[in-house]
Order: C-alpha cells, then sequence, then structure tokens
C-alpha cells in the first residue's frame, strides 16, 4: 500500500514513471529531461556504457543500488522509450546544435525554458513549434502573393 502512495506521489511530481524489472530487482524511472538527455548525449562521445549507466541514475527515482548489467538494460530501454515517445525517429547520439536550434525555437515559440521539459513534452512542443513555423511562412506566402500583383498592377 505505502509503495501505491509513493508511486502516486512520483507521478504528481515527474509526470510518467517507468518500470523496469527483473525477476529480483524493480526500477522506477522518471522520462529523461532535455537537460539530462544532453549530459547523456556528451557522455556518449567518451564511454558508451558510462553515459548509460549515468542516464539510467539520474532517471532513477529510488536511492537502491542495481547491479551494472541491470543499470545498462534499463539505460538502454530508457533511450529505447524515449524513441517511442517522439513522433520523430531520434537517433540516440544526435548532435548538439540540432537540440539547441530546436530549444531555440521551443522557446520563441512557447516562451518557456526547454530544458526544464522532459523528453517526450519537449517533442510535442518541438513538432508543435514547426506546425507554427511553417503556418506562418505559409500565411506570409500568401499575403505576399495577394500584395505584390496589386502593387504591380498599380503601377
Amino acid at each position: 500500500m505505502e509503495k501505491n502512495k509513493a508511486l502516486e506521489k512520483w507521478k504528481e511530481k515527474v509526470g510518467n514513471i517507468l518500470k523496469f524489472s527483473t525477476s529480483d530487482e524493480i526500477a522506477y524511472c522518471r522520462i529523461p529531461t532535455y537537460e539530462i538527455f544532453l549530459e547523456y548525449q556528451k557522455n556518449y562521445k567518451n564511454d558508451v556504457h558510462q553515459a548509460i549507466l549515468t542516464l539510467f541514475n539520474q532517471c532513477l527515482l529510488t536511492v537502491d543500488t542495481y547491479s551494472d548489467e541491470f543499470s545498462l538494460s534499463s539505460g538502454n530501454a530508457l533511450v529505447e522509450k524515449m524513441q517511442q515517445y517522439s513522433e520523430f525517429s531520434i537517433n540516440p547520439t544526435p548532435f548538439e546544435d540540432e537540440f539547441k536550434k530546436s530549444a531555440a525555437l521551443i522557446r520563441y515559440m512557447f516562451k518557456v525554458d526547454p530544458y526544464l521539459l522532459n523528453m517526450d513534452d519537449f517533442y510535442k512542443m518541438l513538432e508543435e513549434a514547426l506546425w507554427l513555423q511553417k503556418h506562418n511562412n505559409n500565411k506570409l506566402e500568401d499575403i505576399l502573393k495577394q500584395v505584390i500583383p496589386q502593387n504591380l498592377y498599380n503601377y
């Protein structure tokens, strides 16, 4: 019963909770934030295994210690979950510039700090920002298509 109450508190605090388990180990993790994913990306260049372990430990909601094998498999599952949550196909080792450009677009369109968002919210907002950007470009194109012929006709 206490475990259910703790899970409910975690859900209120961090949103979605992921459960990873084997026959003898259970871990509860949150979805990584953009900031955690950037750190994972930086660590990935130097040491893949350490990057996955760090990702798992930063998303972990409990203070228990787990075997390296369990931590690595759970960390890999976190990366796979991030791919599933986004509508875009995410390369687990994307270029930092792509994330910075996406973060800047989200910050500009929605006036929020994208580094504090979890990955699924980040990609939902990115999708909406890209749609808004395309919609605004189409509106501008339509206006120009109307204004230019009118001005040329008046001369």
